[in-house]
């Protein structure tokens, strides 16, 4: 069996692991190059950056159009169809009300204020990585970009020659290969707790868990107007999806709206665990 290489960085907001199974002539370079992948995901799709993509997107006139990294526009086409299926349950036009809720800094620079709250309405993607701006809007891609930069990682640890392995950054993580990860959550109500979940097998999941930021639950959630929205709504989220990006974004629709999230997550061959306050789950 090859031994196993693993280095831990601050990138992304958090601490992110990443192992490869391998010699370490064939681990190094490649845990080096998916860490690049990673840190050049992050400078793009930063909200707090004023050169990234988004901040550029936020500043431009309505007509504008503007090239974005590959990157950029991959997750942007992930978000628009993902708000499209999840019927704005999945809204990353969402920058200006969390910097309205002091959850994201104001930007130093004087942006127009957001015009827009669909990524539909704000933006068109053109070909060859080009995004025409339709209305202003303050785009937060989150999540959904830390799963993609983990998905990322991985395919960089592939092209390199890894055959197994494991990226994980805080809460998302993705299994490569036939080594098998088992998975716990953190119990919200008792942090130090922890409750055995499953064992996955290359595959992602991506875990959220509101009630330990110490602010409102479902404060940083921001569904577009008219989104109908549970009325009993978990503590804690996981779903198990073929890729991070997927099961990132998939965790804030289960939990705005479990039920009507079932035919979105059999779309996404996903599935997802949810903990309730009361102590009770629910598999989906």
């Amino acid at each position: 069996m090859s031994a196993s290489c693993r280095q831990v960085r601050p990138l992304l907001g958090t601490l992110v692991s990443i192992e490869a199974d391998a010699t370490p002539d064939v681990a190094q370079p490649a845990i080096e190059q998916a860490f690049a992948r990673i840190a050049h995901i992050q400078t793009s799709m930063s909200f707090h950056a004023a050169d990234s993509d988004l901040r550029r997107l936020a500043a431009a006139p309505a007509g504008t159009v503007l090239h974005v990294s590959p990157d950029t526009h991959a997750v942007l086409t992930l978000a628009l169809a993902l708000e499209q299926a999840s019927e704005g349950a999945f809204n990353v036009c969402c920058a200006g009300e969390l910097v309205r809720r002091k959850l994201l800094p104001h930007p130093d620079d004087a942006l127009p204020e957001a015009a827009s709250l669909t990524l539909s309405a704000a933006i068109e993607l053109l070909p060859d990585a080009r995004v025409c701006v339709r209305q202003t809007a303050w785009i937060d891609l989150g999540g959904i970009a830390k799963g993609y930069a983990v998905d990322a990682a991985v395919d960089a640890l592939q092209r390199a020659g890894v055959t197994g392995g494991q990226v994980n950054a805080g809460g998302d993580l993705r299994v490569l290969g036939a080594r098998t990860q088992s998975i716990s959550v953190r119990d919200p109500r008792r942090p130090t707790q922890l409750r055995p979940l499953a064992e996955i097998a290359d595959l992602a999941c991506a875990t959220s868990a509101w009630a330990l930021t110490g602010r409102h639950t479902w404060e940083h959630l921001v569904a577009q107007s008219g989104q109908m929205q549970a009325t009993q709504r978990p503590m804690s989220v996981t779903v198990m999806a073929p890729s991070c990006a997927v099961a990132d974004a998939l965790t804030k629709v289960v939990c705005l709206d479990p039920q009507h999230a079932q035919p979105l997550l059999a779309h996404y061959h996903a599935s997802a665990w949810l903990w309730y306050a009361s102590g009770h789950s629910l598999y989906l």
